[in-house]
């Protein structure tokens, strides 16, 4: 089990700081982000991503996956060849796409027809290049907000070329059981997401009294020894990808992405929760 740290939240640091710094609070490599404003981002992504890895590599860590905007849903759109030949170039088996969203008044199942017309494009992408294409489970109003949703989506896909990628602080805010969550999706497991969560009370008079809320690992609703447990009975082995995202609340969450926003203790709840990880895997 590897266990990676999501950099989005470290944006402003080059390659070589970032790999100190996930060395520093207890990484075992990057889930990359690749986005406007990151070292590696679109515009470069073909010839900074294998340099990047390459330099990782050397330093003992590891790069499963590579995350895309959140807006990135079409695989014809002009940035996905750059994005997969750069993995391909660097040795980095997955690309985590964007999310598709719903609006009220929408018809949910022709949008699952066209979620699923891309993924089957991105698989394609995918197979030419050898990477596999990952969907994140996330709550709130996107395609795929539990597993249970997100096998909508992937059914009848080859795993292969389309993974899951289950995130249990989601699931715990959207009301899915861990065992019968992943079993749902177990012939797609890829990577799996952590962060925790709970819904947390908001002052007298406001509606709703509680918001879901993120906060860093142990101090949410989600009951890791069973999460995990959950995991190793189906042999997973795998990256497990720490998001950071601490303190965040409704308003945040449900835009989808919140780049502009930072954690409060970043560092130090960072280390905390690889740490935490590390024992409860140890003790599920």
């Amino acid at each position: 089990m590897q266990i990676v740290l999501n950099s989005k939240f470290f944006r402003t640091l080059g390659v070589g700081d970032l790999a100190a710094k996930a060395q520093e609070l207890g990484f075992d490599g990057v889930d990359v982000t690749v986005r406007s404003g990151h070292p590696v981002n679109l515009e470069n992504v073909a010839t900074a991503l294998p340099e990047a890895v390459a330099l990782w590599k050397k330093q003992g860590l590891v790069c499963p996956l590579a995350t895309a905007p959140v807006t990135l849903v079409d695989p014809d759109a002009p940035e996905v060849e750059p994005l997969y030949a750069g993995c391909r170039a660097a040795g980095v088996p997955r690309v985590k796409i964007g999310f598709f969203p719903f609006k009220p008044g929408e018809d949910y199942w022709a949008l699952v027809e066209v979620a699923r017309r891309a993924l089957a494009g991105f698989a394609r992408v995918g197979e030419r290049y050898g990477v596999q294409t990952v969907y994140q489970v996330h709550s709130g109003p996107v395609l795929g907000s539990n597993c249970a949703g997100l096998m909508h989506l992937l059914r009848g896909l080859e795993p292969r070329w389309v993974g899951a990628y289950p995130d249990f602080g989601h699931m715990v805010l959207d009301g899915e059981d861990y065992p019968m969550g992943l079993a749902m999706v177990r012939e797609y497991l890829s990577i799996v997401a952590v962060k925790d969560a709970y819904h947390a009370p908001q002052p007298a008079g406001r509606e709703p009294p509680f918001v879901p809320r993120f906060v860093k690992l142990g101090s949410g609703a989600v009951n890791w020894r069973r999460a995990l447990g959950a995991l190793k009975a189906l042999g997973f082995d795998g990256a497990i990808s720490v998001h950071t995202e601490y303190e965040f609340d409704e308003p945040i969450i449900r835009r989808v992405g919140y780049a502009d926003a930072t954690p409060p203790n970043l560092e130090e709840w960072a280390r905390a929760d690889a740490e935490y990880l590390r024992r409860m895997w140890a003790e599920a």
